[in-house]
């Protein structure tokens, strides 16, 4: 689940390359619907899963005639590798090396709530606006990394640095008119997310000393440009644009750190995952945060083995806004991230989806200095 050379040995060992959700709701198929399949991984570079994390919807009855009432109930727990980037003192860390920001974290997570629909959409048959409330739990423990006792996040002042158990609850809409071509493997629609997230500290939040809310709107888009004629149902070629803008800010008076590092919304991008292609997870993390991600997607010909994939190959420019770090008595300005590249991917009939990119930052820099990085992301979908 990191970023970088490590994810990338994992994918093409695996030989897994496939398109990255951008945090849509699961849609049910039946009454019982396996969802939001995320994998950890640690052990011998990252090539060794070390955790897991899965959903379930029950869709079952309805409280609405003619509208889907939705209970999904997702956990993850798992072990992986993680980042801080802050000085002692409170002020963002930018270099020189990435040794002292990376350190060992425990996670378990759990989200359970519903979904009711507001509006149907006759054309997709789902939801086209629902309501959903949700409660969260998450709980992080961290250790220091063999050869790296010395980690920043334990000698920062934050309550969170040791440990956390935060409960919230959140609630919001979502629109969503997104139609998928099962042959061709590219999308059209709009799905678009307001949410409030609040963990106030008399909600049993005394384990990290959680006190804060979070706002966040999303909004993407997908046209597609043009399809080849299929044959037999088989895709040839395709080609579609994806956009994906994300607006997030937190507040409170104790903020932890993996929500200033992180997107919120229903699938929170966490301070582990890739917001910023070809920058570190986690950097700039700030309390505002503006991100968008723009895709132009090709499709390549299926190919049959058991059941039909779709490879294809995408190139990509994202752009970040961040300003406002917690706790930083200096009051150090924000700035901007923006990198561009190119990558490819496979979907294995909706199973499986991964990537693998080559990315360049050019506005902002990383930590390491590095002007190329390569990366990759892996995930389970059903």
């Amino acid at each position: 689940m990191r970023n970088g050379l490590v994810k990338t040995s994992l994918a093409l060992l695996l030989w897994m390359c496939g398109e990255t959700g951008w945090g849509q709701e699961a849609l049910p198929n039946g009454t019982l619907t396996p969802a939001n399949f995320t994998l950890y991984t640690y052990w011998l570079d990252g090539l060794v899963p070390s955790g897991a994390g899965a959903g379930l919807l029950y869709n079952g009855f309805k409280a609405v005639k003619g509208l889907d009432t939705i209970v999904e109930e997702d956990v993850a727990a798992g072990y992986q590798l993680s980042d801080f980037y802050r000085n002692p003192n409170g002020s963002p860390y930018t270099g020189p090396s990435e040794n002292p920001t990376t350190f060992d974290q425990a996670e378990f997570l759990d989200d359970f709530g519903i979904r009711q629909g507001l509006l149907w959409n006759p054309q997709t048959k789902q939801n086209l606006l629902e309501a959903f409330l949700f409660y969260r739990a998450h709980f992080d423990h961290d250790y220091p990394t063999q050869g790296n006792p010395d980690a920043l996040i334990f000698s920062s002042s934050l309550p969170d640095r040791i440990e956390i158990f935060s409960n919230a609850v959140q609630a919001g809409f979502a629109f969503n008119t997104v139609v998928r071509s099962k042959a061709h493997q590219t999308r059209n629609g709009v799905y678009a997310e307001a949410s409030i997230e609040w963990a106030p500290s008399f909600f049993f939040n005394t384990d990290g000393d959680a006190d804060y809310y979070r706002l966040n709107g999303t909004f993407q888009g997908f046209k597609t440009i043009y399809v080849a004629p299929s044959a037999r149902g088989r895709n040839r070629f395709g080609i579609y644009l994806a956009d994906s803008l994300e607006v997030d800010y937190a507040g409170g008076s104790s903020i932890p750190f993996y929500v200033f590092e992180s997107f919120g919304g229903r699938n929170m991008r966490s301070d582990v995952d890739p917001t910023i292609r070809g920058f570190e997870t986690g950097l700039y993390g700030a309390d505002f945060k503006v991100l968008n991600n723009f895709d132009v997607r090709m499709t390549g010909p299926t190919v049959v083995v058991w059941k039909p994939f779709v490879p294809g190959l995408y190139t990509f420019l994202d752009t970040e806004y961040y300003d406002g770090y917690f706790d930083d008595p200096f009051n150090t300005p924000g700035g901007v991230l923006a990198s561009t590249g190119f990558g490819c991917y496979l979907n294995f009939d909706d199973l499986v989806n991964g990537t693998i990119y080559i990315a360049f930052p050019f506005e902002g820099q990383r930590v390491d200095g590095a002007p190329v990085a390569p990366g990759a992301a892996l995930s389970l979908l059903f």
